[in-house]
């Protein structure tokens, strides 16, 4: 890993803790007793995103992308979605093949 891969990995990293931080800011807003349990499903997800987000900083730019600063940081925050539509294309798609074995589109 070069060194101008870190700082958009980090800044992907950050957006996905900033996602964090929003979630917690809006559950304060909600009655306690409607509130989100912080068992270990939660913490492990709170780690999660942070971590996702970097790791998809890095697919980008080891992709070829040229992705920094606002890029980098909304890649981050964006990332439950990114990783949503990805499972939902792949879960949804029929046969991804075409009968000469190349992929479709």
């Amino acid at each position: 890993m070069t060194s101008n891969m870190i700082e958009p990995i980090i800044q992907a990293a950050i957006g996905g803790f900033m996602l964090n931080m929003m979630n917690l800011y809006h559950e304060v807003k909600i009655p306690p007793s409607d509130r989100v349990r912080k068992d270990l499903l939660f913490w492990i997800f709170f780690l999660f995103w942070p971590i996702a987000g970097a790791l998809l900083a890095y697919i980008y730019i080891s992709s070829g992308y040229n992705i920094k600063g606002w890029l980098a940081f909304t890649t981050g925050l964006t990332v439950p979605t990114t990783i949503q539509s990805i499972i939902d294309k792949g879960s949804n798609s029929k046969v991804p093949f075409a009968k000469n074995g190349e992929i479709e589109e």
